[in-house]
């Protein structure tokens, strides 16, 4: 029960995150520090994944040797509900787990989760996919389908995709890192993307491969133009 509520967090986190990018004149930064209270890094992929994708990164987690709670990285299908449901395929890492290990997460709409973790191991990385086609949302790792998800189920509405890195006790720390594999919807490639979020000291980098690095502090959050370095209420 501790890891499904863990990761029922996560999902929170992220959704409030994705209002905000996405309705940024009537949601401020302010509220979305104190929505989130992990220190969090997303990067946000434009595409209308209501379509065919096929999104997949070869994901590296390396959490802080004195960490005392958990750490993830992962992709993220979410809507613009708050809260609301979603879909994820990522890594994990705990204080009595160090070691990444795969896991997936769904919450429906009726707010629901099922949360699983997988007990291959990870420490070096592995490649972790979200596929979706009119139907269904599908899991993978390294090539294996973990699990899949109607998309009736789920009722996103206007879904997109979030990479995001995530550390849960305050002066825990992460490194990791996210290279593109594919990144395709409805048959067209996607372009690197540029606009990200931080909150509470992870930051991200990178415009190719995306690295998540930082220590969780009480820095406030704000946008990040990957490209520029800009930093701001919005990308």
């Amino acid at each position: 029960m501790r890891e499904i509520r863990l990761c029922t967090r996560i999902f929170a986190s992220a959704v409030v995150i994705c209002i905000a990018l996405s309705s940024t004149a009537r949601v401020t930064i302010a509220s979305v520090k104190a929505a989130s209270s992990d220190g969090e890094a997303t990067v946000y992929l434009a595409g209308s994944f209501s379509a065919e994708f096929d999104v997949a990164y070869r994901a590296v987690l390396k959490p802080g040797d004195h960490n005392k709670s958990w750490s993830t990285l992962s992709i993220l299908l979410v809507g613009r509900q708050i809260p609301g449901p979603g879909a994820s395929v990522g890594l994990v890492s705990d204080a009595s787990h160090p070691r990444a290990r795969p896991f997936t997460n769904v919450v429906y709409s009726n707010l629901k989760d099922d949360y699983k973790n997988y007990g291959a191991s990870c420490t070096t990385g592995c490649v972790i996919r979200l596929r979706g086609t009119a139907a269904r949302i599908y899991a993978y790792v390294d090539g294996k389908e973990m699990a899949s998800w109607s998309r009736s189920d789920l009722y996103l509405q206007r879904p997109y995709v979030q990479l995001n890195a995530e550390v849960h006790a305050a002066g825990d720390s992460v490194d990791a890192s996210l290279t593109p594999v594919r990144a395709v919807v409805a048959g067209h490639a996607l372009p690197h993307p540029t606009c990200a979020f931080t909150t509470r000291g992870i930051e991200p980098a990178g415009l190719a491969a995306i690295t998540f690095h930082g220590k969780t502090n009480d820095a406030g959050g704000a946008f990040v133009n990957l490209y520029t370095g800009a930093r701001g209420d919005k990308c």
